[in-house]
Formats: structure tokens, sequence, C-alpha cells
């Protein structure tokens, strides 16, 4: 089973946030199978914390930018009415 095309970093260069979290759960689910061989298995976790960390970079930066947006007060308070 081939988990990788290219290599990780250009993967989660290129990918959409719900790219990255789609590659990251391929990976954990064949990781998960215990099938891959150990250097499979090392090159997959290698590429699978590249995608983590993208992925927690990725939401950090969109943390920041609702706490801007709050800060310039450029956000209303849901009402659901």
């Amino acid at each position: 089973m081939s988990v990788a095309k290219k290599s990780p970093a250009a993967a989660s260069d290129t990918q959409s946030f719900a790219q990255r979290i789609a590659s990251l759960e391929t990976i954990v689910r064949s990781m998960e199978t215990g099938e891959l061989p150990l250097e499979a298995a090392l090159t997959a976790y290698a590429e699978g914390m590249q995608l983590l960390q993208a992925c927690q970079g990725a939401l950090q930066q969109a943390e920041q930018t609702v706490v801007i947006l709050n800060q310039q007060q450029q956000l209303v308070p849901f009402d659901p009415e």
C-alpha cells in the first residue's frame, strides 16, 4: 500500500486543510492495520507528523484571524431568530 506519492512537505504545501485532514486519516487507517512494513510505517509516520503540523499551523492562523476580527469588532453575535 503506497501512502505518499510526493514528498510530505510538497503535499502539505499544496493541499487545503480538508485535504490534509483526509490524508492524515488515510495514514492513520493504514498504520492501524498493522500491515505496513517498518520502513513504510516510519515514512507514513513522518508524513503524518508533517501534515499534523501543517493542520495545527492553519488552525492557529484561523484563531488569530478570529481574535483580530473580534478586536476590530467586525464580527456580530449569532442571533438564531
